[in-house]
C-alpha cells in the first residue's frame, strides 16, 4: 500500500518536471475598439505577451507590444471594413508574413515571431475609406447657355408635370 501511494506521488512531482511550460503557447484574450472615420471596430486579440495600446491612423493599425517571452505568439481578428483588399504586416518596420485567412467579415492573422522587449506591429492594406476626389479639368470654358436652356427646360417639364396632376379628372 505504502508502495503505490509513493508511486502516485513520485509521479506528480517527477513527470511536471519534464512537461513543456504552458505559459509559452497560452495567450489572454483582449478587445480593443479602434475609431476609423466616424465608426468604432472591434479588433480582437489573442496573445502570450502584452499588447499596451492599438491605434488607427494613416490607414495603418499599430499595435504597441511588450513582451517577456522569446517565442511570441499572436492570433488577430480584424474587420473586413478596416482591411478590404491585400494585408501587409511589418515588425519593427521589417516586412513579415503570417499566416492569414479571410471571409466577409473579418481577416484571421495568426503570427509568431522571435524576441523579447518592445516592439511594433503595423498592419497595412491596400483599402481605403477616402472618396476619390472629382477630376477638375482646367481650361475648359463653361457653357452659361447650355446651362440655362436645360435649366428652363426642365422648369417646364416641372410645371406641365404639376398643372396635369392639378387638374381635376371628367366624370361621366
Amino acid at each position: 500500500m505504502k508502495f503505490i501511494l509513493f508511486l502516485i506521488l513520485s509521479l506528480i512531482i517527477v513527470v511536471p518536471a519534464f512537461a513543456i511550460p504552458l505559459s509559452d503557447r497560452t495567450g489572454l484574450k483582449t478587445k480593443f475598439d479602434v475609431d476609423v472615420g466616424e465608426k468604432t471596430y472591434v479588433i480582437e486579440t489573442v496573445a502570450n505577451f502584452n499588447i499596451d495600446n492599438v491605434e488607427f491612423y494613416n490607414d495603418t493599425l499599430v499595435f504597441q507590444i511588450s513582451s517577456g517571452l522569446q517565442n511570441n505568439l499572436l492570433e488577430l481578428q480584424i474587420p473586413q471594413n478596416i482591411t478590404k483588399g491585400e494585408i501587409h504586416l511589418f515588425l519593427n518596420e521589417q516586412e513579415i508574413a503570417p499566416k492569414i485567412l479571410t471571409n466577409s467579415e473579418i481577416s484571421f492573422v495568426t503570427l509568431e515571431f522571435p524576441g523579447n522587449g518592445t516592439h511594433i506591429l503595423e498592419v497595412k492594406s491596400d483599402f481605403t475609406l477616402k472618396t476619390p476626389q472629382p477630376e477638375i479639368i482646367q481650361g475648359e470654358s463653361v457653357n452659361m447657355v447650355a446651362i440655362f436652356v436645360t435649366v428652363a427646360i426642365a422648369a417646364i417639364a416641372a410645371g406641365s408635370v404639376m398643372a396635369y396632376k392639378k387638374r381635376k379628372p371628367v366624370t361621366r
